[in-house]
């Protein structure tokens, strides 16, 4: 059945195109008519404006048969050539026509001073340019003193008469502010630069690329967002996809790290992940929500028209020209893999012709206030001491001892303690103890020595420029960040070569060459290391140095009586810890190489069909290497672990290593793909009314990643040899067992390829309706041992309505544009770690059989196939009042089916669960954009941006229920039909028992203990979505004269997250975690506090249970909803004109990032998007408030 309508939906859509094919071309003749009627028939039928003087035209005719000419230029040669006219190219669809009469139009042939001509007056010459440098052709100029008037030629050049009483030369250019500019007698060379009007910066822009071809806005009917470069430039961040945070509806961007924007804190990808890796924690970005449960969800990145596997990061912002967002089906699944998740396509610069190349050169920094520690809400000094007090004396905690490597290390106080409770101290020297510690607070000292403001800076050269056979645009930029944590730095550069070729006069051959050159270096001490509940806590009375500045070591894994009796005298290494040393004896270094090339071929065959060629190859290549000298804790902690007690003597390491030895982990990343494509392109206008857009063609695809890790143990640095060690055999330990040593050597590859068939038709009558289709088929290699499986067709079909040009609507002057959308299709998605066969790992050699051992990672599959998402969307664009208020609502609802998810299966089967095509989710949104210019003159504007979307979805799959183990976990539990992917299920919170113990609702109403089981999801509180639903952006642009200041607030409604708080208590005597959170200091300690508090005491049979039951009821659920203001900013046109001509235009700017939230739902002062609990494995600060200086020069 599939491959029926597989068959019969492609013949319909051949069929479509042939019938369009043989449309009937317009043909008009008749006898002589005026140059005006032909340029008006011209018009309507290339929809194409013209801008000209009319006393050129005056009274001048052409013959009618003009216009039956095979294309525009060849129509406006046969009008305007015998009429001694001239017709100048000025944008898409936009032609300025002039005279060759030398006295009207007179280009000069350099910049060199004019004679004053003989009648008086004098001659007047120079360039204009726009506000990239780029020279503006057909420009009209005009003095105040003559009617006659002058435009620039093709590059920019004019030559003018000018009236000695003339004062003011009026410049003006379409789609640009009028300029007036004071001329004397004394000024012969002149470079105006023009202004983009404030109404053309408000409308639509009109072409879109697809990374396959590119399209008129107005003939697209899809759902596509494009940010231009200027958008770009207004923020002075070196990483492109934060630079365009809140600017798309629909588009989510979470940036999780305050402080950086490449030095990730993941700054590798993992081969054996079957996401990406790297970035993951500081960034992540979703297009209209989630479209998949197990699969990839990050969008696919198209760059120049090559399917990218690099980070964002590789690329300079600089270099970009436009960034288009395909966010529906009919604008995405012409890319087949992954565009379910939305695809964002690149577009980066290419140089334009003209007489001298065009230089920019710019310049940022910028440095953030010092981070704030008192974020983490930590107990105080005193109610830690308090704390640790209450775990001895109710004996929580076993007392260490000095005979044994099992004994638990404890904290400070809590040694003291116990000391005291034994007796072994006296009550005065315990009080004195505890009185120096009460005049600590380890946050002043690790807020000095660990942590700085972050600083960064960046800077970009670019020039590019050439002729009518070739265009070049070449860039190199400089980036260098220094994170928050001292120890942590990283720089980038770039380098970029984009040329163009024009080949025989017909063909174009394009080539982009990439570089991008990272050098990480991952030295810094991360605060989960010291706030992460654990024997290693980092305690509020702790010290990094004493009163005299001398460093303090502290003990992270054993009792330090025992390493001072048992360990130290029989010779073992130092095993305290102090984070100075580690962070002066780190070597983390990494450096990154990335490369990209493409080279393109346009040859084109008939009237308005051209073929392509295109082939793309990028490569990678991370090496990482951690050096451990006998002076880093790790060195010290490995080897002494693996020393065992001697009886007699002094210790040996049972590995061998030499002293003063290291130990180096080396890690190896690379990625080889490339890309080869051939493509038809067919565009073409048939008579007035039928205009015809399509493209076909085949690809090949293949991704290669590798990944090697290896471990030298006693490698030293000088002679590059280290000790010869044995994976596979177990070694003494300072425990008295034996144990493997890790770090053997492994090398992971996975290869992909996928092969594709794809086409795509638009069809545009009278240029008021369109009707579109795409059809793709993919077939990649890891999915099923049969084609039915590996390969899929995708399809999408839409269709637009412009309304605004119906002859009802010639009356309505107020509408500008109003114009319908409405698409269906088909995506599709894959998952990178999965394959149709059995695959596994080879472990270590069995100790008892000295055998090697191996484990499956996943069973074989042969009928994996793609997971396909089904997304229908509507759309509405519209344009007020002259284009003064723009914008665009859409809706839109996705069903994603075959979705991955790992189920249970009988363990008959030899594993216990199988990743299958089995799953449904279900989405739909709205996004709506709309902008205003509010007010516009000579010296204002004031515009403003609203962005807002709308996302929900929700699980239909019947066979996600809850389980026993859902119940013991809600909050943190798998999905459940039909509730949304980021549920947030939570206990109804009853209060404490007289023993301490928290107690909930059960589901019908009666408040249970801690020892009771609840087994009905009615016992839980549906609580809401960890992720906004309603968010969004608002920008605020005022100009005055030549300074704009910017701002940019960002919103979001309607999430709930759970408040951090007591991640863990002591659950048994053989070990203890300290947990500092503030929470710990408002326990449940004895009866009565039961009336006081909700949380739970330390000590009890069921802790474990009442801890989590408290951390997961409502009574810890905080809304999530804020308004942020992201950026304030202002910017400064410093007039170059007026000192000098070499410079075309210049511009400094000052700015303002992160200056926190204006408001927000949660009254504990928690920001929603950086939501620190203590235990977490990325534990971070909210971002600062950065000052960003930016010099930009343009010659």
């Amino acid at each position: 059945m599939k491959k029926r309508f597989t068959r019969l939906l492609g013949c319909i859509y051949l069929l479509l195109i042939l019938l369009l094919a043989v449309s009937p071309a317009m043909a008009q003749s008749g006898k002589t008519i005026s140059v005006e009627s032909a340029l008006n028939a011209i018009s309507r039928k290339y929809n194409t404006k013209f801008a000209y003087e009319h006393e050129i035209v005056q009274g001048k005719t052409t013959d009618a048969e003009s216009l039956k000419a095979k294309n525009l230029d060849e129509a406006l040669k046969r009008v305007l050539y015998s009429n001694n006219l001239l017709f100048l190219y000025v944008s898409e669809g936009n032609y300025t026509i002039v005279s060759r009469d030398k006295s009207l139009f007179t280009p000069a042939a350099n910049d060199s001073p004019l004679v004053i001509p003989s009648d008086g007056g004098y001659y007047l010459a120079g360039r204009v340019f726009d506000e990239a440098g780029s020279p503006l052709p057909g420009a009209t100029l005009k003095s105040n003193a003559s009617n006659s008037a002058t435009m620039t030629d093709a590059n920019g050049r004019f030559t003018m008469r000018v009236p000695q009483n003339a004062r003011i030369v009026g410049v003006s250019y379409i789609g640009y502010e009028n300029y007036s500019y004071p001329v004397t007698a004394s000024q012969t060379n002149i470079s105006i630069v023009m202004k983009v009007s404030a109404a053309n910066q408000l409308s639509e822009v009109n072409v879109i690329s697809t990374g396959l071809q590119k399209l008129s806005k107005e003939r697209s009917t899809g759902s596509a967002e494009l940010v231009t470069k200027d958008q770009l430039e207004k923020v002075p961040v070196p990483n492109l996809l934060y630079r365009m945070e809140s600017m798309i509806p629909g588009v989510k961007i979470n940036i999780n790290s305050g402080d950086n924007s490449f030095v990730y804190g993941v700054t590798r990808n993992s081969v054996s992940s079957g996401t990406r890796t790297k970035g993951s924690a500081d960034y992540n970005f979703f297009v209209r929500g989630r479209s998949t449960l197990q699969g990839e969800s990050f969008p696919l990145i198209v760059i120049d028209g090559a399917i990218s596997e690099n980070d964002i990061s590789t690329i300079n912002p600089n270099d970009v020209e436009n960034v288009t967002f395909l966010k529906d089906a009919a604008a995405a699944s012409i890319w087949g893999t992954r565009a379910a998740n939305g695809v964002m396509v690149i577009t980066t610069k290419a140089g334009k012709a003209g007489p001298a190349p065009t230089i920019s050169f710019s310049a940022n920094a910028s440095i953030s206030n010092h981070p704030n520690l008192d974020y983490l809400r930590t107990m105080t000094t005193a109610q830690t001491i308090a704390y640790e007090e209450e775990l001895v004396a109710k004996n929580v905690i076993t007392a260490p001892n000095n005979t044994t490597a099992y004994s638990t290390n404890v904290a400070g106080v809590t040694d003291l303690a116990f000391k005291l409770k034994a007796a072994t101290i006296t009550k005065a020297a315990y009080d004195s103890q505890i009185a120096q510690f009460l005049t600590r607070d380890s946050k002043n000292q690790i807020s000095d020595y660990l942590l700085r403001p972050a600083t960064s800076q960046a800077y970009n050269f670019s020039i590019g420029g050439g002729s009518n056979t070739s265009t070049y645009f070449y860039s190199a930029s400089y980036a260098k960040e220094d994170p928050y944590a001292v120890g942590n730095s990283g720089n980038r550069l770039t380098l970029t070569l984009n040329n163009t070729f024009r080949l025989f006069k017909i063909a174009t051959l394009s080539t982009n060459l990439k570089g991008s050159f990272f050098n990480y270096k991952a030295n810094g001490i991360g605060l989960n290391s010291l706030y992460n509940p654990s024997l290693a806590t980092f305690m509020p009375y702790n010290q990094i140095v004493d009163d005299n500045g001398n460093r303090v070591s502290y003990s992270r894994k054993y009792y330090t009586g025992w390493l001072n009796t048992a360990i130290y005298p029989t010779g073992y290494l130092n095993w305290g810890y102090n984070p100075l040393d580690e962070i002066e004896n780190a070597d983390n270094i990494q450096k990154d190489n990335n490369y990209s090339a493409n080279i393109n071929l346009n040859v084109p065959i008939l009237k308005g069909l051209s073929a392509n060629a295109f082939f793309n190859t990028e490569r990678s290549n991370s090496t990482g290497t951690n050096f451990y000298n006998d002076n880093t804790y790790y060195y010290r902690d490995l080897v002494n672990g693996f020393t065992p007690i001697p009886t007699t003597g002094k210790a040996t390491n049972s590995l061998g290593i030499a002293a003063g030895s290291g130990i180096l982990n080396k890690a190896n990343y690379t990625t080889n793909n490339y890309t080869l494509r051939g493509q038809l392109n067919y565009d073409t206008t048939l008579g007035k009314d039928h205009q015809i857009n399509a493209i076909a063609g085949a690809e090949i695809r293949q991704t290669q990643d590798g990944e090697g890790i290896t471990t030298l143990y006693g490698y030293n640095m000088g002679t590059g040899i280290s000790s010869p060690v044995n994976f596979s055999t177990p070694y003494a330990t300072v425990n008295t067992f034996t144990q493997t040593l890790g770090g053997a050597p492994s090398q992971l590859d996975r290869t992909r390829r996928y092969l594709s068939y794809y086409s795509n038709a638009a069809y545009t009558y009278k240029l008021k309706y369109t009707l579109s289709g795409s059809i793709r088929y993919d077939d990649y290699n890891n999915f099923g041992l049969d084609r039915s499986f590996r390969a899929t067709p995708l399809y999408s079909f839409g269709g637009k309505w412009d309304i605004s040009k119906e002859s009802f609507l010639n009356q309505t002057s107020w509408i500008s544009n109003l114009a319908l959308r409405a698409t269906y299709g088909v995506n599709g998605n894959i998952s990178k770690s999965l394959y149709p066969f059995t695959y596994i790992a080879l472990g270590s050699v069995d100790a008892q059989t000295g055998l090697p051992t191996a484990s499956i990672i996943a069973p074989a599959n042969p009928e994996l196939r793609w997971e396909k998402t089904y997304v229908s969307n509507l759309g509405l664009d519209f344009g007020f009042l002259k284009n003064r208020v723009t914008g665009s609502v859409e809706v839109y609802r996705k069903h994603g089916k075959d979705l991955f998810y790992n189920f249970p299966i009988s363990g008959t089967y030899g594993v216990t669960s199988l990743t299958r095509n089995t799953s449904e989710l279900t989405g739909k949104g709205v996004d709506l954009s709309l902008a205003g210019m509010f007010f516009t003159n000579k010296n204002w504007d004031i515009n403003g941006r609203l962005t807002y979307a709308y996302n929900v979805n929700k699980v239909e799959d019947t066979r996600f229920v809850p389980t026993s183990s859902f119940y013991a976990n809600p909050a943190y539990s798998g999905y459940i039909s039909g509730y949304p992917t980021d549920k947030l299920l939570v206990y109804r919170n009853a209060g404490l028992d007289a023993t301490g113990m928290t107690q909930v609702y059960d589901q019908n109403g009666n408040k249970v203990a801690a020892s009771v089981n609840l087994n009905s999801i009615d016992a839980l509180q549906d609580a809401g979505r960890t992720t906004a639903p309603h968010f969004g952006s608002y920008t605020q642009s005022v100009r005055f004269k030549e300074f704009t200041l910017m701002a940019v607030a960002t919103y979001q409604f309607g999430s709930v997250f759970l408040k951090p708080t007591i991640s863990s208590y002591p659950s048994s005597r053989a070990g203890v975690t300290y947990d500092l959170s503030e929470d710990v200091a408002k326990r449940w300690q004895k009866v009565g506090d039961e009336q006081l508090t909700n949380v739970p005491g330390v000590a009890g049979t069921y802790a474990t249970v009442s801890l989590t039951r408290y951390q997961q009821s409502d009574i810890n659920v905080l809304k999530g909803d804020y308004i942020r203001l992201r950026e304030l900013s202002l910017s400064y046109k410093i007039p170059v004109q007026r000192f000098t001509q070499a410079v075309k235009s210049a511009s400094f700017a000052f700015a303002v990032r992160n200056l926190g939230l204006l408001w927000r739902a949660n009254k504990e002062g928690i920001d929603p998007d950086f939501i620190s609990g203590l235990n977490s494995t990325n534990l971070g600060l909210p971002a600062t408030a950065s000052y960003n200086f930016s010099l930009n020069v343009n010659f």
